[in-house]
């Protein structure tokens, strides 16, 4: 039995914890230690399916879905150069998360991976630590028969 959407989320963790000086990684933790920076979290987000669509159809129930999920990543880092550290962060975490074997073969080739984008709290009259909050979107196939 498998649940792709929890193999997505552990592996997220794990290829976030690999980044080279990331020093805490967890999931669903927004309590960062400023003592373990850079650090990351990794967020379950959202997910929606297309099982809307088939509403009053005749479509059998037990057909696969397609769903998308948008986990959320957030990276915090607190240093004088704080936006080229993030810059340097969130190039590694794209490269590690759009190349992941392990992901990739996650979503099956009907599914696919996007980096959606990123937002930062850096901005005028803000602090030195800064967060970039980058978004994924994972579309994969849900077969009620592998859960």
């Amino acid at each position: 039995m498998t649940d792709r959407r929890e193999e997505i989320l552990e592996r997220l963790v794990a290829l976030v914890a690999a980044i080279p000086n990331i020093r805490w990684a967890q999931r669903n933790n927004p309590d960062i230690p400023d003592d373990q920076l850079p650090a990351a979290s990794v967020f379950d987000g959202d997910e929606e399916s297309n099982g809307d669509i088939d509403i009053g159809s005749s479509r059998p129930p037990n057909r696969p879905y397609v769903v998308r999920m948008t986990p959320e990543i957030i990276i915090a880092e607190q240093s004088n150069e704080v936006g080229s550290d993030l810059a340097t962060l969130r190039v590694e975490l794209i490269k590690r998360v759009l190349n992941d074997a392990a992901l990739l073969a996650t979503v099956g080739t009907n599914g696919n991976i996007r980096y959606l984008g990123c937002q930062t709290d850096l901005g005028w009259g803000r602090s030195l630590q800064g967060a970039l909050q980058a978004q994924f979107t994972f579309k994969y196939p849900l077969k009620i028969e592998e859960l």
